[in-house]
């Protein structure tokens, strides 16, 4: 007796399955490194601070737009629309709205973690004040995002780009990508500004500055999507098809969120901590440590400490050496006593 299964076939006519497949994919690789950047802090400073509540909720809504990028998929995006009924391509076009919003919320919350990061990296005046201002940038950025995409079209259908009563989608969606990679280039300059200061040899000092410059991943990936929308937006045959014509883009705007968590977290990976076995904190945490602290070429100081866990041990061990100390008397004789003698 054989049973049948129901095989899914990729084709030009159906990328559903390669959409869902990056989609799961990209999902635990933020899960994975969130997890991996709130073990170690917890393993190595017993806290977590404000950086990591900001990537916890640009997790949590990573997760939400996952899901709704799965409901997409299996409502019939990847697939023409003319093969799908009318109430399966609105159910696509809610859910694909839903999951815009979404991915602008997770993405500005990454960029809020990086800020809150640098904040407590470099105790700068001018590097604060600096950071303030890229803070105040990336949280504009959300709010135009997401006010956007929320009134894309008319209400009370504000999810149905199959009416005429729309924003100019290709209009809008430059403004906020051009946006997006400005504030990107914000945060890495500042970034390997603030790095490029320390006194430290030169490799390590490469090594923890490529660590920040892999955030370039995240505008690479936005450029890419970017430049797929402009070719699907410029063709007729994808431009008019609303579930399959657009699905180079959206996957990619998958994959610019994905590496948006990821690249906030590697700074704190184990190779990271216990490899080069250095750390940035703030420099009133280490005077009050009594950690020396490292100048750096403009006079503006940075703290460096050995923030391995067997280091830490070693430092907070009490010191439990037997001290040896002996002592003689000496005696001093008249020498008239000791000649007569």
């Amino acid at each position: 007796m054989s049973t049948q299964l129901d095989q899914v076939i990729l084709s030009e006519s159906n990328r559903t399955p390669i959409v869902q497949v990056i989609v799961w994919f990209c999902l635990v690789t933020s899960f994975l490194a969130f997890i991996t950047h709130a073990g170690i802090k917890l393993y190595v400073f017993r806290a977590l601070r404000a950086e990591s509540g900001f990537l916890l909720v640009s997790l949590v809504f990573c997760i939400a737009q996952s899901i709704a990028a799965l409901l997409q998929c299996g409502y019939g995006f990847g697939k023409p629309s003319v093969t799908l009924s009318s109430n399966d391509v609105q159910l696509t076009l809610k859910a694909e709205y839903a999951a815009t919003i979404l991915l602008f919320i997770s993405l500005g919350f990454s960029k809020l973690a990086i800020v809150a990061f640098v904040h407590n990296l470099t105790p700068s005046k001018l590097h604060r004040k600096i950071n303030y201002g890229v803070g105040a940038l990336a949280c504009l950025w959300l709010l135009c995002a997401v006010l956007v995409a929320v009134f894309e079209c008319r209400v009370p259908r504000t999810w149905d780009r199959s009416l005429d009563r729309c924003l100019d989608r290709f209009t809008w969606w430059n403004a906020i990508s051009i946006f997006n990679i400005v504030t990107e280039v914000a945060i890495i300059a500042l970034e390997l500004g603030i790095t490029a200061q320390l006194r430290v040899t030169r490799q390590r000092k490469a090594s923890i500055m490529s660590l920040f410059a892999c955030r370039f991943l995240v505008l690479i990936a936005t450029a890419i999507q970017l430049a797929y929308f402009h070719q699907e937006k410029n063709n007729p045959a994808t431009n008019n098809d609303l579930t399959l014509g657009f699905w180079r883009s959206i996957l990619c705007n998958q994959i610019v969120q994905c590496l948006a968590i990821v690249t906030t977290c590697l700074p704190y990976t184990k190779i990271f901590m216990e490899g080069f076995e250095s750390g940035l904190i703030r420099i009133d945490d280490g005077r009050r440590r009594g950690d020396y602290a490292s100048k750096g070429y403009s006079g503006r100081e940075y703290q460096l400490m050995d923030v391995s866990r067997s280091s830490q041990a070693r430092r907070s061990a009490p010191d439990k050496s037997i001290n040896v100390s002996k002592s003689w008397a000496v005696s001093v004789e008249p020498a008239g006593r000791t000649q007569s003698s």
